[in-house]
């Protein structure tokens, strides 16, 4: 996991452009079906939304409360995901909202992941989806 994670825009992804973003930005996907990419450095002009990762964390008890502890609300997305937002968001006890981004999703080795972001600056500010 890099730096830096990236969300395409819905318009990439109905497009069905998934290589595109990963080749022009030189970008890493997470996984196949995932549609999330990552790298070490920004992407300037990333057709989506950027995001810092802070943290990632696996589905263990002790590792989901290290990661949500003193996080009251958050905004979370799946991706490539067995769980639903809302039978996560119970689990996770949190509300919607804030300025913390939890991704759910599955690493090309099949881990199971939650990966703790923030906007990066200059990201998109397109409107947040589930």
């Amino acid at each position: 996991m890099g730096s830096y994670l990236y969300e395409p825009n819905a318009s990439l992804l109905k497009a069905g452009a998934f290589r595109s973003p990963a080749v022009r930005f030189r970008l890493s996907k997470l996984h196949p079906n995932s549609h999330l990419y990552t790298s070490d450095r920004p992407a300037e002009g990333f057709p989506g939304r950027a995001f810092t990762v802070e943290a990632v964390s696996g589905f263990g008890k002790r590792e989901l409360k290290a990661l949500t502890d003193g996080i009251g609300q958050a905004n979370l997305t799946v991706r490539n995901f067995p769980s639903t937002v809302a039978e996560l968001r119970r689990r996770l006890k949190l509300r919607e909202g804030g300025d913390i981004y939890l991704f759910a999703t599955t690493l090309a080795d099949g881990r199971k992941v939650i990966v703790k972001c923030k906007k990066a600056p200059n990201s998109s500010d397109e409107t947040d989806r589930q």
